[in-house]
């Protein structure tokens, strides 16, 4: 081949040759002849790039349990076992003395303010992508499951920015075709749609999809990805321990002992067991508050051991992980994400919950506690901290 080469013209040469011009505009043509294999053979590459890139991604997308909204399974009742264990978990007379005891007229009045929500505007903008990160929380595959950890994120492109906003799951609201209830009962009762119709209703924020994880997968998630660091007080490890020897007894089969985190506590290096068990704690602090703060905190922690990893090491973690996350994203819309997640993985993060300090009250329905934001100032402060002041 290199023979071959040699012994033909270089179309780059100035040389007239014996016949005066004519030679020069051969060498134009010649000129424009290469031009135009280059190109093709530019274009050729990007093709075959880009469909290297499709296939990678495409194979990726195939590993997650995409359910279309029209496939959930919508419930008109919960299992009995599941209804038993709710009437279970209703207040203890201490913690029925911290919440308000209301009438039957206080209750409607409730309801009245709620319904009048229906006015406001649901507020939606093209440069901030909202999804609801769920944690599902179930003992058997009986039923969809509580969504006891809801955390609404926003991805603000225009200005760099990813809002987390945990929705407290015994919030009061009014959830479609259902009544109402505990916020977490939508996903019990109509999976990811219902709960995205729930919340974009009473917090007037289009949510636009769903991520939703099984914990007991999320501690399988966490393995992939390696662990992650937590600062852990002694008074969280304490209670860590009680859930991990729960865990790996009642439900992993495994022994706990290797999972036992020091009584010291510190900054340790969690494995799945530890992390959800840390999780999950709302016995140290200021129960359900501090617990989604925790769950703010280890998916801020996830990210950061995400963004240490190479692209072919996020590469190989996400195809075990996909297996793992129920959503209804399309493939055709992750492709819009795809090239922009290395950018969306440095935007500044800020976290915040709702119901907001001094802005709520808990009241007992049938021996629930149930909280209760100040709706109006509650949606305008929601909304200044997803879309800005000028939303």
């Amino acid at each position: 081949m290199a023979e071959n080469r040699r012994n033909q013209p270089n179309p780059y040469r100035n040389d007239r040759g014996r016949h005066g011009g004519e030679p020069k505009r051969k060498t134009g043509m010649n000129m424009k002849k290469v031009f135009g294999i280059s190109l093709c053979v530019v274009l050729a590459i990007v093709g075959v790039s880009g469909g290297v890139i499709y296939k990678l991604g495409h194979d990726l997308y195939s590993n997650i349990n995409y359910v279309a909204d029209e496939e959930v399974n919508t419930v008109e009742a919960l299992p009995e076992h599941v209804v038993e264990q709710m009437e279970e978990e209703t207040l203890t007379p201490d913690e029925l003395a911290g919440t308000k005891k209301v009438s039957a007229d206080e209750l409607n009045s409730i309801h009245d303010l709620m319904s009048s929500l229906a006015d406001h505007k649901t507020v939606s903008d093209e440069d901030v992508y909202n999804v609801l990160l769920v944690g599902v929380d179930r003992q058997d595959q009986t039923w969809n499951g509580n969504s006891d950890s809801m955390i609404l994120v926003s991805i603000d492109k225009e200005n760099d920015r990813v809002s987390m906003v945990s929705l407290m799951r015994d919030t009061y609201v009014d959830i479609p075709e259902v009544g109402y209830w505990k916020l977490n009962h939508a996903y019990a009762m109509g999976a990811g749609p219902l709960l995205c119709q729930t919340v974009t209703d009473t917090y007037k924020v289009e949510v636009d999809r769903y991520v939703a994880v099984d914990y007991w997968n999320l501690v399988d998630i966490i393995d992939l990805i390696g662990g992650v660091s937590l600062e852990v007080s002694p008074e969280e490890a304490e209670v860590m321990n009680g859930y991990i020897d729960d865990m790996c007894k009642r439900q992993l089969e495994i022994d706990p002992e290797p999972h036992f985190v020091p009584a010291s506590g510190g900054n340790l290096y969690c494995d799945g067991v530890q992390a959800v068990a840390y999780c999950r704690n709302r016995w140290v602090g200021n129960s359900d508050y501090q617990r989604t703060e925790r769950q703010r905190y280890l998916l801020q922690q996830l990210l950061a051991e995400v963004k240490q990893m190479s692209a072919v090491q996020m590469t190989e973690k996400m195809r075990g992980i996909l297996g793992y996350v129920t959503t209804n994203i399309p493939e055709t819309e992750i492709w819009g994400m795809f090239s922009e997640l290395p950018d969306m993985l440095q935007y500044k993060i800020e976290t915040d919950r709702i119901p907001y300090d001094n802005m709520y009250e808990t009241i007992n329905v049938n021996g629930q506690g149930m909280l209760v934001p100040d709706w109006e100032p509650t949606i305008e402060r929601l909304h200044e901290f997803i879309y800005g002041e000028n939303e």
